[in-house]
């Protein structure tokens, strides 16, 4: 049976891996994006099988959703370093927007929507509390952070509120081909196959939990087949430390890079996640199957080929 998969933000590094996926898969998919057809590189092949709406979230009508199965909520402003410099600006687009979807679907009872929250929300946890279960305390330490824990919060709400049908995915660090050149790991990458310095924020001991992008699109899947609604961290379940991945990264690209070690990033001192993904293995059936390993080594693989 064929569904109808709404893509909010789909034009980007996750949601052009779940356009592949679900086109190969023969669903039928339709994008929005603020990003013109003409522009939209990393949907290029995929255009002429999907519905491309260009379009600003906050211009979507109800009856966009008439036939919609499932909207997969991705369209977010996730760059850190632009949160801290423009939050006004990074709240607007990662709550106002979704609100007016969510408002939209209060007369589609049946349309399920998963949205992708982020590991950010949860902040600074005592490392007594890690791995971190979905019930912990969100406590956000940067603009980002606390804007993807408000529209999750927002989310809950209007599922309880409403009865919306509503799945929120937590995520560790994506990582993969056709991600931002400005994210942690093609950025060591990079310097790591130029043999240059790899530069790190603090001394490295910040460690966070990561996840190799087609983990993720399966972990979405499983949330459209499933019944269960509600909150689940999807990611390795492991801490990584920064200092950790870029010597798994030298390793990998067999580099001869130095590190050159730069100011703390506000909020990133001290900070340790690894997340718990009990919950979603027991009601999802979610099991990351590509390793950081892999992934880091398909990733250069690709950059290398692009």
């Amino acid at each position: 049976m064929t569904h109808h998969f709404f893509i909010a933000g789909g034009s980007g590094f996750v949601g052009s891996h779940l356009v592949e996926y679900l086109i190969g898969k023969g669903e039928q998919v339709t994008v929005a994006d603020l990003m013109p057809p003409s522009s939209s590189n990393k949907l290029a092949s995929y255009l002429d099988k999907i519905n491309y709406m260009w379009k600003n979230m906050n211009d979507l009508q109800e009856k966009d959703f008439d036939s919609v199965d499932y909207v997969i909520y991705l369209a977010a402003q996730a760059d850190v370093p632009l949160a801290i410099s423009s939050p006004r600006y990074t709240f607007d687009i990662n709550i106002l927007s979704l609100v007016h979807v969510l408002e939209l679907l209060r007369s589609k009872q049946k349309t399920k929507l998963i949205y992708l929250s982020s590991k950010n929300v949860y902040g600074k946890v005592p490392e007594n509390r890690i791995p971190i279960i979905e019930e912990e305390t969100l406590r956000p330490t940067d603009p980002y952070g606390a804007s993807k824990a408000a529209a999750d919060l927002t989310c809950q709400s209007y599922s309880n509120a409403y009865g919306l049908p509503i799945t929120i995915l937590r995520s560790g660090g994506i990582f993969g081909p056709r991600s931002r050149p400005t994210q942690v790991i093609p950025t060591f990458i990079r310097q790591a196959q130029k043999n240059e310095k790899i530069s790190i924020q603090g001394d490295g001991s910040q460690a966070t939990d990561f996840n190799y992008i087609l983990n993720l699109v399966e972990a979405i899947m499983l949330a459209t087949e499933k019944d269960a609604v509600g909150i689940y961290n999807i990611s390795y379940g492991e801490e990584v430390s920064i200092i950790e991945l870029t010597d798994l990264i030298i390793e990998t690209t067999n580099s001869k890079s130095q590190i050159n070690y730069l100011p703390w990033r506000p909020g990133e001192k001290g900070m340790k996640l690894a997340l718990s993904i009990e919950k979603a293995s027991k009601e999802l059936g979610y099991h990351p199957k590509v390793s950081l390993k892999n992934g880091i080594q398909m990733t250069l693989e690709w950059m290398q080929n692009k």
